[in-house]
């Protein structure tokens, strides 16, 4: 807890003043003890002798101590209450131990003490400390004065001799009267110092105001320039104004503006005023080589204005002044040119007050021209990104629409109110929100150029390359991104016209072949039909039956694989099993493999990882891979190697030949559109096949020499592993008693507990009973009382968490269930033949579908 002193005495403390006057200060207290000292010892000891004058010499010696301490401190600058109490106190106890000791008010020391006492008054100022040497003093001659009259008798004085006395008096007078004196010339130094001090004040505060009235002049110039200057951003208009408006705010008679062209390394006149009208019309035509006009080349080094003589600065054709000044008009480290100012007057100079506000208004006008440059180059910019035919869209660091172009508003359907400032994320609302986690991971890093889809205004989706990259300041921090998008629609379309094109071509070239498969199994089924007809035996008539079915299943396949290739399909990217691909695309060319003895090796392990790609197109690209391959090696046969394994997140198949191989400058161009070595070839396959990879987001390339086959490598991104968890019992709804069997041995070969009923009315008796949970239900689209897709309908109006559990099991034979298959509800389908690949492949797409 502190308290407040009732009177602050240290208030008015002149810390400065302390510090100037420590040493005179010392030098009077060093005075006053000596001469203190100097009367105890002479005179008082003498007649006195009192018993503890020891203790009286410890006084002074601790008062000449304490004195040069604080002394020094005040010397010093560390001024502070502590300090000047600790002065008071060791300059007023001494005296007053010696008073209070020896003699009391008799004691001659009260002299020396009512002088110390009053000199302090020099700690709050020269002028208080002579008054308070004056009254000291004053009062010092008074106490001696009435000493003398004997009005009172200041001991032990009386009691020496008279010749004594004298002696202490003239002594006390002389140190008085020193005192005095020394205390006026202070007094009068001080007041000479002050009037002196004031009359600096009078000559700095003069200073002031002319600098103020220098400076609120170049303001006042600066200002009015900037405010004629501040809005304009055409080049001509800024130079228009500037030679109208500095000679108004610097008086001058001439002002004109050379630009420095980098391009063609002259000046160029650009403005004029105050020249005749003559020179005026043809000013602008002007062109100067700095060798010309060298004192624009030295201001341009120089970097501010100067005073040039008029004879040299002056363009040709000008009429000469008295008087040029030349500054340079530099913005940023750009030097734009310079511009001259004159005065006509004879005589007429310019001040410094001129140059400061010359190279004011050079730099307000050099920063103007740059920003009509900017803006000039900004509209350029604008106008050639609105001409483009790619959308442009430019965000920033908030994600915001900051500008868009026209083919944007024509490709997306907004109007430009619509969409500025708005979310950039509105153009991939209802998309997989993991693809456009990826989309922004890649583009924080390295930007992202690739195919994607994305939102009209109308909501309808379109297919698009976007090339997209991060805005970033000097510093690298993020400020927006730009966007190129182009609407790939048509692109889209003519590749699935050369995919179907090519599809068709390969289907005539596979046709010989499947219509020779399909005779033999006819001529087959014929014979079993005339063995069994008449009277065989029972048994014999079950054989060729058995027989028949199974020529019957080997063409049904026949057709369902050709139509599976042939017919066309909605793009679906979802995991597929390749070296199931593989081998079923190598069945369906078993016949051309064979007719050319061609020997298959295939290396590729059971655990290759599913890659995420459209079966049906990988399943082209294969085909004209093998075929490419089989055609290659000829009539004389060879062997057609297919290896896959795993790399990283890609999966890679090779697919060799032992043909001729290809030559450097064919290889080139293999992949080219339309390109063929064969007569009778389409040069639609390997360019269709290179770009589904690409579309996959893989690669396609080709290596050979001549006489030592041809390698294709296929790239493609691995599916995202999805585990078949949570299934556990699955039902299978199938009126076919072997494909129902079938289906359930594959389920429970995959780690899964089977049922079966024969028909949709047992299979909603089933289902909707809710005593028995089924993770998975196989729904076969025809059945002989109600179809898969009208129980699929009552699951769903009904129980639709059961409904999410069903995987459409179809036949795929016919054009008209082909045409079912596209009218299905949107979940899995399991085609026949069923496989465990193709098993294993819906049950991982139903796994994955969200809940």
């Amino acid at each position: 807890m502190t308290t407040t002193p009732l009177v602050d005495l240290t208030a008015g403390l002149r810390r400065d003043l302390i510090q100037r006057a420590a040493y005179p200060l010392l030098v009077l207290r060093v005075v006053e003890g000596l001469a203190s000292w100097v009367l105890f010892n002479e005179v008082f000891l003498v007649h006195t002798r009192p018993a503890h004058a020891w203790l009286v010499h410890c006084g002074y010696l601790t008062y000449f101590a304490a004195n040069l301490f604080v002394s020094l401190r005040y010397r010093s600058g560390k001024v502070s209450r502590r300090l000047v109490a600790i002065d008071v106190l060791a300059n007023l106890i001494p005296p007053l131990l010696v008073i209070a000791g020896v003699g009391g008010l008799a004691n001659p020391v009260l002299l020396i003490f009512l002088l110390k006492m009053f000199s302090y008054a020099f700690i709050f100022g020269p002028e208080w400390g002579a008054v308070g040497i004056g009254v000291g003093t004053t009062g010092i001659a008074l106490l001696l004065a009435v000493n003398r009259l004997g009005w009172w008798i200041i001991a032990p004085i009386t009691q020496v001799p008279l010749e004594t006395q004298r002696m202490a008096t003239d002594l006390v007078l002389g140190l008085v009267l020193a005192m005095a004196s020394g205390g006026a010339m202070y007094f009068l130094r001080y007041a000479s110092q002050r009037e002196a001090d004031a009359h600096q004040e009078i000559v700095r505060a003069r200073e002031a105001a002319d600098r103020q009235h220098a400076t609120a002049g170049v303001t006042s110039a600066l200002l009015a320039v900037s405010q004629a200057i501040s809005r304009l951003t055409r080049l001509d208009d800024i130079l228009a104004t500037v030679v109208e408006v500095v000679p108004q705010v610097l008086s001058v008679e001439y002002c004109t503006v050379f630009l420095w062209r980098e391009d063609s390394g002259v000046y160029a006149g650009a403005a004029a005023a105050g020249v005749e009208h003559d020179i005026a019309e043809r000013f602008t035509t002007m062109r100067l080589r700095p060798e010309e006009v060298p004192d624009f080349e030295w201001v341009r080094r120089l970097g501010h204005c100067a005073v040039v003589s008029p004879s040299d600065g002056l363009p040709p054709g000008v009429p000469a002044v008295p008087t040029l000044l030349i500054t340079p008009l530099t913005s940023g480290g750009h030097f734009f040119g310079v511009m001259q100012l004159a005065r006509q007057r004879r005589g007429a100079t310019f001040t410094q007050n001129d140059l400061k506000i010359a190279d004011g208004v050079a730099g307000q006008t050099a920063v103007a021209l740059e920003r009509a440059q900017l803006v000039e180059e900004s509209r350029r910019l604008v106008r050639a990104v609105e001409s483009t035919g790619e959308a442009v869209l430019i965000t920033d660091a908030r994600q915001r629409v900051h500008f868009v172009n026209a083919a944007f508003l024509r490709t997306f359907g907004y109007t430009r109110e619509e969409i500025i400032g708005q979310d950039a994320a509105r153009l991939t609302q209802g998309l997989s929100p993991e693809w456009v986690q990826q989309l922004n991971r890649e583009l924080l890093s390295q930007g992202w150029r690739g195919e994607a889809v994305a939102r009209r205004r109308d909501g309808s989706e379109v297919p698009i390359l976007l090339d997209a990259s991060l805005i970033r300041d000097e510093r690298g921090r993020v400020l927006g991104a730009v966007a190129l998008i182009e609407d790939i629609s048509q692109q889209k379309l003519l590749q699935e016209q050369l995919r179907r094109a090519d599809r068709l071509a390969a289907s005539g070239e596979m046709a010989a072949g499947i219509a020779h498969e399909v005779n033999n199994a006819l001529v087959g089924i014929l014979v079993q039909t005339e063995l069994a007809d008449g009277d065989a035996p029972a048994e014999e008539l079950r054989g060729a039956l058995r027989r028949v079915e199974g020529q019957g299943r080997r063409i049904a396949s026949i057709v369902q694989a050709l139509l599976g290739f042939a017919r066309p399909q909605a793009p679906r990217r979802e995991p597929v099993e390749l070296r199931a691909l593989i081998t079923e695309t190598l069945a369906l060319l078993d016949h051309e493999l064979r007719r050319n003895a061609v020997t298959v090796r295939l290396d590729c392990p059971a655990a290759l990882p599913p890659v995420l790609a459209d079966s049906k197109q990988i399943e082209q690209v294969l085909v004209n891979l093998f075929t490419n391959a089989i055609q290659a090696m000829g009539r004389g046969g060879g062997t057609l190697s297919i290896r896959g394994n795993a790399e990283d997140e890609r999966v890679r198949v090779e697919v060799s030949d032992t043909g001729p191989g290809i030559t450097p400058e064919n290889l080139e161009r293999v992949f080219d559109p339309f390109f063929t070595t064969k007569p009778e070839g389409s040069g639609l396959g390997l360019s269709v096949s290179y770009g589904i990879m690409r579309a996959h987001d893989g690669d396609l390339t080709a290596r050979s020499e001549p006489g030592c086959g041809t390698t294709f490598c296929l790239l493609l991104p691995s599916a995202p592993r999805v585990a078949i968890s949570g299934l556990r019992a699955a039902l299978v709804v199938d009126d076919d008693d072997q494909v129902a069997e079938s289906l359930v041995s594959l389920l429970q070969h995959v780690g899964l507990t089977a049922q079966r009923v024969a028909s949709g009315t047992e299979a909603l008796a089933v289902l909707l009973d809710r005593r028995d949970h089924f993770d998975v239900v196989l729904l076969d689209v025809r059945l002989p009382d109600i179809s898969g897709p009208q129980v699929f309908a009552r699951l769903q109006a009904e129980r639709p968490q059961v409904a999410r559990c069903v995987i459409f099991v179809t036949g795929g034979l016919w054009r008209s269930e082909s045409r079912l298959r596209e009218q299905l509800p949107p979940q899995p389908v399991l085609s026949k033949p069923c496989t465990e690949s193709r098993l294993r492949e819906a049950l991982r797409a139903l796994s994955a579908a969200p809940a």
